[in-house]
Formats: C-alpha cells, structure tokens, sequence
C-alpha cells in the first residue's frame, strides 16, 4: 500500500510536494479506511482522487511516479544517460538534481525508499523502515559509498561472507543505476521484495495504457467480467472468448505468423499478445500439441428478433472499451494493488465514474482488501463528501505565479456545509483554469 510520495525538481514540479494517504481524523466513511494491524503502522486511505486545470501538472504527478518506477524496475544501459527532466522555468533548477521518495506497506512493515539523481548518475539512494515512532535505516547511498544496517532483520542469518558480497555488490553498482535494480539483476534476495513492490503492486494506467493481457484474464474470470459488464448495462448480454486455430486466423498477415511461429517459447506455457488492425489477440499453443491457437475477446447482443449478434471490442464504444481496461483493475483491487490512473473519466459518463467508485468503496468482494485506487480527473460530479467521499481523500493542484505546480488536500478544511462544486466552480479551492474575456482576442463580429 502507499503511504506518501514526495518529488522535487521534476516536469512543474520545483519544491518539494508531498502526496500522501494517510487517513485523518475524519470520522466520515471509516470504512473507506484501511486499518493499521499494530501501533507502528499508519491508518490509510483507500482511495484517492485529484483535481485540477488542464496543464496544472495532475498527469505531471503521476508521470513523476511512472518516471521513478521505470527507473527501479528496468535501470538504463549501462553507457546511457537518465531521463530525468527538471524544472525548466528556474534556471537554478537545471543544475539541481531530482528527488524521489516512496513511502509504503509491503509484508506487515513500512518503508521509506527514494533516490536523488541527475540525468548522469544517482547522487543518492537509500531504505529505511518506518513507523509511528520508528524510523531504522537499512542502507544509504551517496555516490558510490553505500553502508548497510546489518543488524536489521531483513539480513538476519546471514554469514559474514553473505554480508561482504552485499557490500562487494553494493559498492559495485555502476554510478547511472539503483542498487535496487542491481540486486534484481544480481539475484539479491535480500531486497527482491522491495523491488516486486514496484514491478508489481505499483501499476500505473495512462489514457493511452492498453491492457494487453486482458484476453487471457477474461479467459480466467469470465463470469467475473460478465457480472461487471451487466453491472454497468452497456446492452451487452454477454462477452465470451473465441479461439481458432493459429492457421486459419486470416487477419494475422502471413509474415507475422512466420515471425510468431519462428520465436514462440514452445514448452513454456506462455503466451504472446498480437495486435493487428485494432484487433488484439492472444497467441498460445494448443493443449492437445502440435500447434498455436489464437483468442480474441467479442461481445454478443441482440437484434430487433432476439438473434444474438457477435461484435468485436473494436467495434464497441470507446467508453465500453475503456471500461473494458478497468475490470482487471478490479480483480487487481481485491489482490492487494496500488493503482494510479490518469484521467479515469476519459470516455465514460459521469454516472459510469460514479458507479465505479461506488463499486469499488461499498461492494463486499473489496471490503477485506488491503489495495488503493489513486486517480486524476476533471469530473466534479465526484466531489461528493456527505455519500461519496471524505474529505482527506479529495486533493488539488494548480500552478502558482512563477509556473510550478503546488498540491494540497482538502483534509481539515472546514466545508461541510458547503456545495463542493459550486466552491470549486467559483474558484474556492483553486486548480481551476483562468480563461480571458472572448473580447480579448479581437475577433470582428
């Protein structure tokens, strides 16, 4: 689960903001309030939703998790510089490296895990666990000096040989790489597990993201899927999996088929994603032997008779498709996952968004999870505090006169007795886009 993240000097971003899901002391929709198991760990949020103006920096925030997420899970060459792009409208600011910080919950324990880089090296990088009134490192970076906590648990047992190849691999991390990734790449046990927080809890969706393995969970959870989709009444009595055998797929161009049968992983029970003529597939080999199949997603309606009718996901809404995307996430939801979504209105009526967060806070098959949905969004029919939301759970962002994007939460606001709307219509609580009289272009009549 996260608890906060923290960046500097990153997109619009110049001084330090805190974004964080830690639960106040609200006493509305408790339930929405994910419990410390101990006196060290923090009450947090499960969700959370963010507004602003277009160009406030709301996909700044998550582009800014995306970006340090990238650069834990895959690194950069070993001869590469490093993306990062500061702050541009400081001149200062170009010279200054980038800070990054997550803090969150991973096996019962919390931890604090950032690094300070520029676009050449990792200045700095370091773990520490956390709590109420706890706070131990477990290693520290600078440079290419690393010191390590031995005592803490997470090296427990191990030999004084095991404890020099730590080190031996820490002070061996080349300058433009995590020694996180490395202890990936190395085999580390030690700390894989901080690493799987971010390849695999972490899951961040963008308005162009594409779930490519959507056929292959609709296959595992289709009764799931169809429940979701009577859910929502897209007038689609069912969805269902066609498979046909690798050959006969005429929509598959005949030099793509020779490429996928030349490199696919016979043996391994794996699967490869196809895309072609927006039209996706799953490629897999048959479970009798001897040849792929291939598996593609349709949707089933009704004529004016009755008939039913086939359709492919292509030939669907957008909206249906978008809603599509978010089923895994679902599943994911009561799997213990952090989602971050970018604009999650994109193509789906203001109802749809409504009901999905409905969904997601008050229906039982998420009420035990201990999982987190993180989004963007211009849609104000969600700013809701009496059935909806709490306060603590509502953030803003806006730019201040010199262009760097400030964020805050209405967490202690006093706005009970207010229209949540109207006030942010009005410009109350800012990141809300300042647009000049008509007049002022100087059109002619």
């Amino acid at each position: 689960m996260l608890i906060r993240f923290t960046v500097e000097n990153f997109l619009s971003f110049n001084e330090l903001i805190d974004f964080n899901l830690i639960a106040s002391d609200e006493v509305s929709h408790t339930h929405h309030i994910i419990k410390g198991k101990n006196q060290e760990e923090i009450d947090l949020l499960k969700t959370s939703i963010i507004y602003g103006a277009n160009a406030s920096g709301k996909s700044n925030l998550i582009k800014a998790m995306s970006f340090a997420q990238d650069f834990i899970v895959n690194g950069v060459a070993r001869n590469r510089n490093i993306n990062v792009k500061p702050f541009k409208l400081d001149s200062s600011c170009h010279y200054k490296p980038s800070r990054f910080e997550f803090e969150f919950r991973c096996q019962d324990r919390q931890y604090a895990y950032g690094f300070v880089v520029d676009k050449n090296q990792v200045r700095e990088e370091w773990l520490f666990e956390m709590g109420h009134q706890l706070e131990i490192p477990i290693f520290e970076r600078v440079g290419r000096a690393i010191s390590f906590n031995f005592e803490h648990p997470i090296f427990q047992n191990l030999s004084d040989n095991e404890k020099k190849g730590i080190s031996y691999e820490g002070r061996g991390t080349r300058s433009n790489l995590l020694f996180i990734t490395n202890c990936h790449e190395r085999n580390l046990q030690q700390l894989q597990f901080i690493y799987k927080w971010f390849a695999e809890t972490l899951i961040i969706v963008f308005t162009t993201s594409k779930h490519r393995a959507l056929i292959s969970i609709a296959k595992l959870n289709l009764d799931f899927f169809n429940k979701i989709i009577d859910f929502f009444d897209f007038g689609i009595k069912k969805i269902q999996i066609e498979e046909i055998d690798f050959e006969h797929n005429n929509d598959i161009p005949t030099a793509m088929k020779e490429e996928i049968r030349a490199e696919f992983p016979y043996g391994q029970g794996t699967a490869q994603f196809v895309s072609v003529s927006s039209n996706n597939y799953v490629v897999e080999e048959n479970e009798s032997g001897g040849g792929l199949k291939v598996s593609k997603l349709n949707t089933l309606r009704e004529d004016e008779r009755g008939n039913k009718v086939t359709f492919e996901i292509s030939e669907e809404s957008e909206g249906t498709q978008r809603l599509m995307d978010f089923i895994p996430m679902l599943i994911g939801l009561s799997k213990d996952k952090v989602f971050v979504i970018d604009e999650i209105e994109r193509s789906l009526h203001p109802l749809l968004i409504k009901k999905l967060f409905e969904l997601i806070l008050k229906h039982d098959f998420l009420k035990d999870a201990r999982s987190q949905l993180i989004a963007s969004t211009h849609e104000v029919n969600l700013l809701d505090i009496k059935t909806l939301f709490r306060k603590d759970e509502i953030w803003f962002i806006e730019k201040n006169q010199i262009g760097e994007s400030v964020l805050y939460s209405l967490a202690n606001a006093d706005v009970d007795h207010l229209n949540i709307v109207n006030g942010y219509f009005k410009g109350r609580f800012g990141a809300i886009p300042f647009i000049k009289d008509i007049k002022d272009l100087g059109w002619n009549d």
